[in-house]
């Protein structure tokens, strides 16, 4: 692309890359069903929901909190995270 633009969704340009990158993570594992349909899925799937599958990590990620500006304990933000590496 000439020039490299960075050009911008209309209606994400409040975003930076970075905050665009973790919403599209979260947007992934969307999903709406039935309470039956969820229950279902907990009792009969090897995966776990998509709820939890952003939630968990994001809740344990330092680079999650800087770019959102999220401080320790608030909204996402686990007060003690877990590390793995």
């Amino acid at each position: 692309m000439p020039g490299n633009i960075d050009r911008r969704l209309p209606g994400l340009s409040e975003y930076s890359a970075e905050q665009l990158f973790f919403i599209n993570y979260g947007q992934i594992w969307c999903s709406k069903m039935t309470d039956a349909n969820a229950l279902n899925r907990v009792l009969t799937g090897v995966h776990s929901p998509g709820e939890f599958r952003v939630r968990g990590p994001t809740s344990n990620f330092d680079e999650f909190d800087r770019v959102f500006n999220c401080r320790p304990g608030q909204g996402n933000s686990q007060l003690n995270k877990c590390t793995v590496w």
